[in-house]
């Protein structure tokens, strides 16, 4: 069996309510992304809006043949 990837997608949760954040989601990424990559484009995301960074959530979509 072969698994072909086929999309990732990274939501990005920002600000200070973790009940109601902001999201931020970014389609078609790296095939499998580090949590190091995850959290530093988080923190990048953070300074660019002045939101803190509450974490990412990933998204993988894959084919199996």
């Amino acid at each position: 069996m072969q698994t072909t990837w086929k999309k990732t997608t990274i939501t990005f949760l920002l600000g200070t309510d973790a009940a109601h954040p902001v999201k931020i989601a970014m389609a078609n990424a790296v095939a499998d992304p580090t949590a190091k990559q995850v959290e530093d484009f988080g923190n990048t995301l953070s300074g660019l809006t002045g939101l803190p960074f509450l974490g990412g959530l990933v998204t993988v979509q894959n084919a199996l043949a």
